[in-house]
């Protein structure tokens, strides 16, 4: 029996809770999260008014499904990511998500076709959105590496010094300069002191893994940002767990390049290098024994770099279009 779907602009907290829930289900079960950071963080602190969120539940009002769809972006077109019960699937709920999706996508303002992320290869999610007629348009990889094998020592370059984030402090020249090291990239670059905020209120945040590289004149060069995932630890907000609620995670903690950023002006001297190998030895200083990252399949280079540094293919993230 079809699923009975409930669209809302807003979820109740009950409702947050729920989804929450789902999300850790599966996570536990396909050993990746279904949903993105950023749509965890609007499920926890709201955000943009064109959002919708799609409830599928079965006859007795269980949470057999949720979909997340974002219209904000007029020009690229809606973009929707979607998690499903594991003991619900093979029952028609994905595709049920999906064809609503399709419908508000339609509905909206947004030009662009339908964008659907499917996280991790062996999650089944590719599977449904070929079938549905979408076609790949951007592959992320997911790589890691051991942080027990050798690290390379650390080469700043001349005048360069290292030292950690300051929040309140820091903030603004930070959001500059990840303006300018993304200015290609407008979903990283075109954060907001909210958007920071945001990510600074979370369990997993600890200002002595976000590591900024000073030059001489005391203007920020560059920056790397560490993140823990599955870890249970006190930051300045309390215990907490990377998503901000109770989940057993089903692997070790493991240290995240979460985001590394160089200043168009130091750009080809080793900077980026340098926060790199800085990062994973704060990450292994905390008792990390693995460390991750995502980079597109595209970037040539940085792949080339991260292999050197004994990065391997872990996974894959895939955006489509239809």
């Amino acid at each position: 029996m079809a699923p009975a779907l409930e669209v809302r602009q807003r979820l109740e907290p009950s409702e947050v809770r729920e989804v929450l829930a789902l999300v850790d289900e599966v996570a536990a079960h396909d050993g990746t999260s279904p949903l993105s950071e950023h749509v965890i963080l609007h499920l926890r602190h709201g955000g943009d008014e064109e959002v919708r969120h799609i409830l599928a539940r079965s006859d007795d009002g269980r949470l057999m499904g949720y979909a997340h769809l974002d219209v904000t972006d007029l020009v690229a077109g809606p973009s929707a990511e979607l998690a499903v019960r594991p003991d619900d699937r093979r029952a028609g709920v994905g595709r049920a998500l999906v064809d609503e999706l399709l419908r508000l996508s339609r509905e909206s303002a947004s030009h662009g076709p339908l964008r659907l992320w499917a996280h991790g290869e062996d999650t089944g999610a590719q599977a449904l959105a070929t079938s549905m007629g979408f076609e790949r348009s951007r592959v992320l990889w997911q790589m890691r590496r051991s942080l027990l094998s050798s690290l390379p020592t650390v080469h700043l370059p001349h005048g360069v010094t290292l030292r950690t984030f300051l929040p309140g402090i820091d903030d603004a020249a930070w959001l500059a300069l990840n303006e300018a090291a993304f200015a290609a990239l407008p979903d990283q670059g075109g954060w907001t002191a909210d958007d920071l905020d945001r990510r600074m209120a979370e369990g997993w945040f600890d200002p002595t893994g976000f590591l900024l590289a000073e030059a001489p004149d005391g203007q920020l060069a560059g920056f790397h940002w560490t993140k823990v995932h599955g870890a249970h630890h006190h930051g300045p907000h309390g215990p907490d767990h990377d998503h901000g609620h109770d989940h057993d995670h089903a692997h070790e903690p493991i240290g995240e390049v979460y985001v590394i950023g160089v200043d168009p002006g130091h750009r080809g001297t080793g900077l980026g290098r340098a926060l790199l190998l800085a990062g994973l030895h704060n990450l292994r200083t905390r008792g990390l024994t693995q460390a991750m990252l995502y980079v597109d399949a595209d970037n040539t280079a940085a792949i080339r770099l991260y292999e050197e540094l004994g990065f391997t293919r872990w996974d894959t993230d895939v955006l489509f279009r239809r």
